[in-house]
């Protein structure tokens, strides 16, 4: 008998130390709440990172937004220099002289100047090729969105690098 009370001794000890701990840990704890940590979820959380454009950028505005799409530094770099190129840095560049046409627009259209071509209906791509591998609708006056037009961009330069190709043919044709 003597055995089994010691035991409870012993785990009545064990108990009143944990929760001891727990008072103290408690005590330690911040008095109130940010309401808005706890509305973020962690994997929510992006860090601020200054990120620097050079100086010599000629689209400064568009390098912070290509990167949070996930471009490669030294893609961004040359997107740089394509969107100059082609757009002056304007999203609602249009080119009417290139031959395609999608629902009555014809041409090239926003900050890359995307070729409608890409977003025509045609046997292998019957929703056209953009739309499938961004797997939206698109018109051609998206085109003019910077967001869209990057994201447009970046899977021509996936579509051409799976070729075997600079990933760049559709502007430099190298």
């Amino acid at each position: 008998m003597i055995g089994v009370n010691v035991k409870k001794l012993l785990i009545v000890f064990i108990v009143s130390v944990i929760g001891f701990a727990g008072v103290a840990d408690a005590a330690s704890a911040p008095k109130q709440v940010d309401r808005d940590v706890m509305r973020q979820h962690p994997f929510d959380y992006v860090p601020t990172v200054k990120r620097t454009v050079p100086d010599w950028a000629k689209c400064p505005d568009i390098w912070n937004r290509l990167r949070d799409a996930g471009w490669l530094e030294k893609d961004v770099v040359k997107a740089d220099q394509i969107v100059w190129r082609e757009s002056r840095c304007i999203a609602s560049a249009h080119n009417k002289n290139d031959p395609n046409t999608v629902q009555g627009v014809k041409g090239s259209l926003g900050l890359f100047q995307i070729n409608l071509f890409w977003i025509q209906r045609t046997t292998y791509y019957p929703n056209g090729y953009l739309q499938t591998v961004l797997n939206r609708d698109l018109v051609p006056a998206d085109l003019f969105n910077v967001a869209v037009t990057i994201d447009a961009a970046q899977a021509l330069i996936r579509y051409d690098r799976a070729q075997g190709k600079c990933g760049w043919s559709a502007w430099l044709g190298c």
